[in-house]
């Protein structure tokens, strides 16, 4: 299982993204942040600050690239940040509820 990590400074993208993956039910739960500070090297190696949003999901880790396409299509060019973290440790009786909502791999 993974914690699916979306970053956009779009928060409604993030809102549709959400909405879209849970329907088809590649993510089964969906938290989306208020504003966070978003810091990276920039050009001239100057470090570039700015705000964005994050959409966090639990899903299969087999369903990564599955989800990563579909954006990809879906978003072309605003396609958003995209990476995930594992779950190391989670509840057996959450771990049923979680893979209810997910497509069989």
């Amino acid at each position: 299982m993974m914690t699916l990590q979306v970053i956009s400074e779009d928060k409604r993208l993030l809102h549709a993204i959400a909405e879209d993956l849970l329907k088809e039910k590649l993510i089964a739960n969906a938290m989306i942040s208020e504003e966070l500070i978003f810091k990276e090297i920039g050009s001239n190696d100057t470090i570039a600050q700015t705000t964005r949003h994050l959409l966090k999901g639990v899903s299969k880790s087999l369903l990564f690239n599955k989800i990563n396409l579909r954006l990809r299509e879906t978003y072309k060019e605003r396609m958003p940040l995209l990476y995930a973290e594992p779950i190391i440790m989670i509840d057996a009786e959450q771990t049923e509820g979680v893979l209810a909502k997910l497509q069989a791999v």
